[in-house]
């Protein structure tokens, strides 16, 4: 499984164990997003999520070399979308 994670300044390359895959980052007030996207490597099924202030994101993909995308965004006046 191919995992990128991060913000929109701080993109970071994730690691897939045993059946899983977990990051915490610090906030950033300054970030505009943060993302994590999995892609399939051949057949599978797959959730993510980006939970930040108790708000979660979710995301789904299923199949062959499909993405599985989840981001939550910056309200433009404050707090996460």
């Amino acid at each position: 499984m191919d995992i990128t994670y991060g913000s929109d300044s701080d993109t970071r390359q994730g690691k897939w164990e045993n059946g899983k895959f977990t990051a915490t980052l610090p906030l950033n007030d300054d970030a505009l997003y943060y993302t994590v996207s999995a892609q399939l490597q051949g057949e599978g099924d797959i959730y993510c999520s980006v939970t930040i202030d108790g708000k979660t994101e979710k995301a789904h993909a299923s199949g062959g070399y499909n993405i599985c995308h989840a981001q939550a965004n910056q309200g433009l006046l404050g707090g996460w979308d």
